[in-house]
């Protein structure tokens, strides 16, 4: 079999090769374009696929970049900064990401996460500092620290 280089389709179905991708994880519309063009599907074929994914439910990036969140937040404990940036990276619009990040915020109670955290350090600072770096804002963390310790040093 001789490989000819290029940009060949490998796929013949549009659909069928996103369907196979959504299998193995959420993906966001603008990550699934660039897999479907990669592919060398026309744009056409692409935004037919698209458009039929979103009817059926498949893609909805609101959504998905919600429960990308959460999972961030609570898994890895990342802050608004770092989900932005994350968030960006797979192709989702600032404007989505904004209002994923504070659904998430005002769902999650991070009082468990932190309380394991207080085990780990020494001190208030270098949690402030773990989190900080972490990518949450100071006075978000002084908030979440008070809620925990009511605010003692």
């Amino acid at each position: 079999m001789a490989y000819y280089g290029g940009n060949q389709r490998k796929q013949k179905n549009p659909l069928k090769y996103a369907l196979r991708l959504l299998r193995y994880r959420v993906r966001f519309e603008n990550e699934l374009r660039r897999r479907l063009k990669n592919q060398g599907f026309s744009e056409e074929e692409i935004e037919d696929t698209i458009a039929t994914l979103k009817r059926q439910g498949y893609i909805d990036d609101e959504k998905s970049a919600f429960l990308f969140a959460i999972d961030e937040m609570r898994l890895k404990l990342f802050g608004p900064k770092i989900l932005k940036m994350k968030l960006r990276s797979l192709g989702v619009d600032e404007e989505t990401s904004e209002r994923a990040i504070e659904k998430a915020l005002s769902e999650i109670d991070f009082s468990e996460e932190l309380k394991r955290l207080k085990t780990r350090f020494k001190d208030r600072r270098e949690i402030k500092d773990y989190l900080y770096k972490r990518g949450f804002e100071i006075s978000h963390i002084e908030e979440i620290l008070d809620q925990i310790d009511g605010g003692e040093q």
